[in-house]
């Protein structure tokens, strides 16, 4: 935080303060400049914060905290003796020496190729194959962390359709407990993030005051909605088997989002993934009694062109925190 002070702006973190003066004469401060006293780190994090109106934001694009951001603009402020930056009760804006280093910038900008890439740097677009049950029941609010925290990344979202998991720089995928898969050996860094429990679920005014289904025999009076990605899954045979041999009451959807509504609002029965983050209060999990609890492990690991890369290792570690805690 930045406040004004008239003469100049008091800025400080932990407790330490100092005092900068007012803008000195132009022609001193531009024989500063032109000496290159300012090295591409300061000019970077200077361009940001005038280019996204504010300090959080730039932060976010150079993918740097903002207290690292904030203290790399003091040490350069330090460096030149002047404020670059006031703040007016709601926003950050430009002093007048602040100005003129942005109008020396701009001047210079057809000689020194000032461009976007040269502030945020140059990133690799990143492709992530993560299936859609996954993403919108337990990574969605992270991955938009993610992207708020570093908003310069390059990053494209497609599901897990086998064609995109191959060109994809980092894939999640289910599949059956203790089952091979092939993705295993095709990628780096593979490794079993949690184990997903499965159950159906039905809407709670859909049973209120009357008797729950308890068993796959008592859903004959009930409608029931299927995704239909668990169809490819052996260990959901019972659950698919049931479905299949219904003669009445049945819908299939191709996404988790449409089954969901369908239980929700439909008044449907369904298999959701315990512990989603859209199971709230309008729902509760059925006591049906299967042969074998339904349940699919959620794999992690990065294409063998993006082992290196840090931006991909960092997702993947992010992805890992929130399943692990699952």
């Amino acid at each position: 935080m930045f406040e004004d002070h008239g003469r100049g702006y008091r800025a400080g973190d932990g407790g330490s303060h100092y005092e900068l003066s007012p803008a000195r004469n132009t022609s001193v401060l531009l024989e500063q400049l032109e000496g290159h006293l300012l090295d591409h780190r300061a000019k970077r994090c200077f361009l940001a914060v005038v280019h996204r109106g504010g300090f959080t934001l730039a932060a976010q694009s150079l993918g740097i905290s903002l207290h690292r951001l904030r203290t790399e603009i003091r040490l350069l402020e330090k460096q030149l003796g002047i404020s670059l930056f006031n703040w007016d009760g709601s926003r950050v804006i430009l002093t007048d020496a602040g100005n003129q280093l942005y109008q020396l910038y701009q001047h210079n900008e057809q000689h020194e190729g000032v461009s976007a890439s040269s502030i945020y740097g140059v990133h690799n677009e990143l492709t992530l194959s993560i299936p859609t049950m996954v993403l919108e029941g337990f990574l969605f609010r992270e991955l938009i962390s993610v992207i708020r925290e570093n908003a310069g990344l390059k990053v494209s979202l497609v599901n897990d359709a086998p064609e995109l998991q191959q060109s994809a720089d980092l894939v999640v995928w289910l599949q059956d407990p203790y089952a091979s898969n092939e993705l295993r050996s095709q990628l780096t860094a593979s490794r079993s993030l949690s184990t997903l429990g499965f159950s159906p679920y039905i809407t709670e005014r859909r049973i209120r005051g009357r008797m729950m289904p308890v068993s796959l025999a008592d859903l004959d009076d009930y409608m029931v909605v299927q995704y239909q990605g668990y169809e490819r899954f052996p260990s959901f045979a019972q659950w698919n088997d049931c479905v299949i041999q219904r003669q009445h009451g049945t819908i299939h959807v191709d996404t988790p989002d449409a089954q969901w509504r369908m239980i929700r609002w439909a008044n449907g029965v369904g298999l959701l993934p315990d512990k989603a983050v859209y199971l709230d209060a309008g729902v509760r999990r059925l006591p049906i009694l299967l042969d074998n609890k339904l349940a699919l492990e959620v794999w992690v690991g990065r294409s063998k062109r993006s082992a290196n890369d840090p931006d991909a290792r960092m997702i993947a570690e992010r992805i890992t925190r929130v399943l692990k805690r699952k």
